[in-house]
């Protein structure tokens, strides 16, 4: 049970039959507000609804209100209603604050669950697949984990997906530093550094090792046309295979993975332009005359400025001065039309984003979301704008652009072992730390803040780090429920019963926490449309915040003097332990039993 969704849907019903026509006006029926206001006013819900009509009524405020309060009161689980200053203060019966205790037990890893919605696609990290997952792939894969979750939760009918840059200069590079390592396996290159530009990471050394061992040295000294046409999908789907491995250290697996190869060879980039050559747009021109403009065209763009270009913006790293085929992406708001087509005749990275979003709108996907670096915020206008264009602006595109995060050894920067390469895997960091403790603490912020990660204090037991507050919260409630058993000689079993009579002048910290969990399935579907993990991440430190203060009151939890007292609070207790394990399953975290 959602209570204040119930309330709101109740109180609703009532308003439209006493507001009649004049709920039509839309900008005041969108001023309505249900609120829940602090428990020391002694009110569960309010409402501002009586002076937001007032003026179109022609009534004074505190009359509507008065009014309204006397159907209100005819709510079966309103227990009183009071006027302050024109608000309307709503008061629930204890039995469906005590039914709703019930439910959330009775639902279990299913309270909180939106109705159902839409069909999200939601990509994420696709890293070329080159070799292991680095730390900067890291917050994103977490993060979209996290999020597929709360979507899901909130009702959307998620596919995560993973696409492989299985095509061009990264690929060529990946396959031509695997045959350096793999001739050096026979005695070549003994002496020689890895060309400038290939992949130095010793893996790569482990899969030439892995040739070597199938092959003998069958394949020394061919060209490296013929060493790419042999080997280029075995040594993608071994890449693959190390990235995957690595994503189960974050429990993370996909439902889907797009090949670029695959696009290009079913002629998917060729026929999403032929259809864009389709498209056009009447604008006014600066003479005030019409013209249709065609979305792609044969022109020339102006040189980069600045120098080289940004890595997201790789057909302009190949600036040329020819005649090229262009997508006129300023017809959606970019700053400059974007290169598809070369003037050597191949295709850009973007020609290639274009036909995969395509065949992402052609699968029946209408609400996109992709999670990029932060590096790559260049990239997102004149991707929104080719989803625009080849869904007919029937899809829209969300890009979450994910800062990264500094690592750092008690106040050090982290150093990677020597041998995999020039960056922090991702591997090196799960052998440090504990999962669970990375996941949530990487959730804690908003993903456009950047963070510093300390593999040291993300251990320490205090209060000032969150990752072990909340998880000790949910350990507390385990340790509450043993002492139950070693007082009385038996485990605990929720019983709806134990319930009865329990919110009857209970003390302000218990209803404080009621309150706060009756919250939980709208911090839910807030962080899921606000692609915002880190809001159950504050939903939880403050749940286990004030669940830890109870220990400053003279609250017991158990009474060996009193059994029906103590299986009260073992019900409450019950019901926050599912309260914190349901939040950190949204997560992808683990509760631990005892810490």
């Amino acid at each position: 049970m959602d209570l204040f969704k119930k309330a709101s849907d109740d109180l609703l019903c009532i308003l439209k039959d006493y507001l009649g026509d004049a709920l039509n006006n839309e900008k005041l029926a969108k001023s309505i507000r249900f609120v829940i206001p602090p428990v020391k006013t002694g009110a569960d819900f309010s409402t501002n609804v009586a002076m937001v009509f007032a003026k179109s009524l022609s009534k004074n405020p505190n009359d509507i209100a008065l009014e309204l309060s006397e159907k209100f009161k005819k709510i079966e689980y309103i227990k009183d209603v009071q006027v302050v200053n024109g608000y309307i203060n709503i008061v629930f019966t204890e039995k469906i604050w005590e039914e709703f205790l019930a439910d959330i037990v009775k639902n279990g890893s299913d309270y909180g669950n939106g109705e159902k919605k839409d069909k999200i696609l939601l990509e994420f990290i696709s890293a070329n697949p080159t070799g292991p997952l680095h730390v900067g792939h890291c917050r994103g894969a977490i993060l979209g984990l996290a999020l597929a979750n709360l979507l899901t939760k909130a009702g959307y009918d998620v596919t995560k997906e993973y696409y492989m840059n299985d095509y061009g200069v990264q690929i060529n590079t990946l396959l031509k530093s695997i045959q350096f390592r793999y001739e050096q396996q026979f005695g070549k290159h003994k002496d020689e550094n890895v060309p400038e530009g290939c992949y130095p990471g010793e893996y790569l050394v482990d899969y030439a090792k892995e040739l070597a061992k199938e092959f003998g040295n069958k394949y020394v000294g061919i060209s490296e046309e013929e060493f790419y046409s042999l080997f280029k999908q075995k040594a993608v789907d071994a890449m693959m295979n190390i990235i995957t491995s690595n994503l189960k250290l974050l429990g993370l697996k996909y439902d889907s993975f797009v090949s670029e190869s695959d696009l290009i060879n079913k002629n998917k980039i060729a026929e999403a332009l032929d259809y864009l050559k389709t498209k056009s747009a009447v604008v006014i021109d600066t003479n005030g005359e019409m013209q249709n403009l065609s979305y792609i065209y044969e022109g020339y763009l102006e040189a980069p400025k600045g120098g080289s270009a940004n890595e997201d913006e790789q057909e302009e790293s190949r600036f040329s001065d020819k005649l090229q085929t262009l997508f006129r992406s300023t017809l959606f708001g970019d700053d400059k039309d974007r290169v598809v087509l070369r003037a050597d005749g191949s295709y850009t990275y973007f020609a290639s984003d274009i036909a995969y979003h395509k065949n992402k709108y052609d699968r029946g996907y209408k609400t996109l979301i992709n999670i990029f670096g932060a590096d790559h915020g260049g990239y997102v206008k004149r991707l929104t704008s080719a989803v625009d264009a080849v869904s007919d602006h029937n899809a829209k595109l969300e890009v979450v652009l994910c800062q990264m995060v500094a690592l750092e050894k008690d106040g050090v920067p982290f150093k990677m072992s020597k041998r995999k390469g020039s960056f922090v895997l991702l591997s090196d960091v799960a052998q440090e730390i504990n999962v669970d403790e990375l996941k949530l603490f990487m959730l804690s912020k908003s993903a456009e803040t950047p963070m510093v990660f300390d593999m040291v204090k993300v251990k320490e037991k205090s209060k000032d780090n969150i990752v072990y507050y909340i998880q000790y919260a949910y350990a507390r409630t385990n340790s509450v429920l043993r002492n139950f058993e070693s007082k009385f000689g038996y485990e605990y079993k929720f019983d709806q019963k134990d319930l009865n009579g329990f919110m009857s002048n209970c003390p302000s910290i218990i209803k404080e926490i009621c309150v706060l969990m009756a919250k939980y399935p709208s911090t839910i579907l807030c962080a899921a449309e606000k692609r915002a993990p880190n809001i159950v991440v504050d939903y939880l430190k403050e749940f286990a915040s004030m669940f830890h203060s109870i220990w400053g009151t003279d609250i017991k939890f158990v009474n060996s003097e009193d059994e029906k007292y103590s299986r009260q609070m073992m019900a409450f207790v019950t019901c926050i332990k599912d309260i914190i394990k349901n939040a950190l399953e949204c997560l992808s975290v683990n509760a631990p039993e005892k810490m």
